[in-house]
């Protein structure tokens, strides 16, 4: 029996928390005992409770997703603490010693988590990129931190998982991921039926929205984070409804910066031409409802509103930034722009509302990012670090 222990700052609505948790319910239990460590307080701690019964759950509520030095320095003592109580446990229940694994999700926990497992002595450490810490236009001196702290949990990291080709290559590149360290590609999965069930449910969502069947909706499904840069598809936006007088953005989403999404849509006297809906749980009939899906990130691991975009056989237009080329091939399946251009976002959406671009090769493609594959990869990889540790 195989214990894993994934790690995960707080349970956001995102990518790496979806799949993260799908990941910890869904994991083979007559070969894998599984615990979640989080940070608590996040939107998806509701989902739990119906997990309680077959996965242990830790909260660590000094783990956060900002750096706090003084956090960051207890989260690493609990951590640590937790790592050391949870292979008692698995050695109490007779299981092989070296049959413990720390798997540890995206920058922040991925750094304190497998620097804790090292301590602890967790004799398999696993880390999946989601995108980094570091990007483009940061403060030279937090770059740096962030480049420098990825450095340091590489080198004692035994496996790495990357959503993305990308992110995989940039890792190697930038000597994140050390010579000859295990790598695997293994795509953020996701329930694609459920998207392609929805869609029996477009003129009714329609509806329930207030849109008319000629209505053009443009579906942005995006945290507002500094990440995402919303406010260049709020402006991107503006220039579009001079030329589509019928075109609507809706964004599913919220964050920190709602403040400064609410400002710019009132200097661009969008109030009837973008809705802001929140967090929402009915995405695949949003999905339905939509003609386009969009998107204005910075950096990215891949993002899945790519992937389900694809899956809803919808248009989409984001930035061509990291992963997402890996999935949206310009032209054929929508149209990628460089990131912070308003102008070029404005014109690629006007097109795709024209030309909905749609590729059949879709269809096999985006089997890839299917859910149960997902878990079936992470399985086979854990056994083999196992069985060659």
């Amino acid at each position: 029996m195989i214990t894993v222990v994934h790690v995960i700052t707080r349970l956001e609505l995102g990518g790496a928390q979806e799949n993260t948790l799908y990941t910890c319910q869904h994991l083979d239990r007559s070969r894998f005992r599984v615990a979640l460590v989080y940070g608590p307080g996040g939107i998806l701690d509701d989902q739990l409770e119906a997990m309680a019964e077959t996965t242990t759950l830790v909260p660590v509520p000094e783990l956060v997703r900002e750096v706090r030095p003084r956090a960051d320095a207890a989260a690493f003592s609990a951590l640590k603490s937790v790592f050391w109580r949870l292979q008692a446990d698995h050695w109490q229940h007779e299981h092989d010693k070296s049959a413990f694994i720390v798997h540890t999700h995206s920058s922040k926990a991925g750094i304190l988590g497998r620097t804790a497992g090292k301590a602890a002595e967790v004799p398999t450490l696993v880390h999946s990129i989601h995108g980094f810490g570091f990007h483009e236009g940061q403060h030279p001196i937090k770059h740096a931190l962030f480049l420098n702290a990825e450095r340091a949990a590489g080198r004692i990291t035994d496996a790495f998982i990357g959503v993305s080709q990308s992110n995989l290559d940039e890792a190697r590149r930038r000597g994140i991921v050390p010579y000859g360290c295990r790598t695997e590609l293994i795509r953020s999965g996701m329930d694609l039926d459920e998207v392609r069930s929805a869609e029996g449910a477009r003129r009714s969502t329609r509806e329930a929205l207030g849109f008319d069947a000629e209505d053009e909706v443009i579906l942005a499904i995006s945290n507002f984070k500094a990440q995402k840069d919303p406010l260049t598809l709020i402006r991107a936006m503006r220039m579009l409804a001079e030329k589509r007088p019928r075109a609507v953005l809706v964004v599913a989403g919220d964050g920190e910066l709602r403040g400064a999404v609410e400002t710019e849509i009132a200097r661009g006297q969008l109030e009837g031409r973008v809705r802001l809906l929140g967090w929402r749980r009915d995405i695949p009939q949003l999905l339905a409802a939509s003609d386009v899906v969009a998107l204005s990130s910075i950096f990215e691991g891949l993002p899945r509103a790519a992937v389900l975009a694809v899956a809803a056989r919808r248009p989409f237009v984001g930035t061509r930034v990291d992963g997402t080329p890996e999935i949206i091939r310009d032209g054929k399946n929508g149209y990628l722009v460089p990131s912070r251009n308003p102008h070029a976002l404005s014109q690629a959406l006007a097109k795709a509302l024209v030309t909905r671009p749609i590729d059949p090769e879709d269809e096999a493609l985006i089997e890839q990012w299917d859910a149960q594959t997902m878990v079936r990869q992470q399985e086979d990889l854990y056994g083999q670090l196992v069985s060659t540790g």
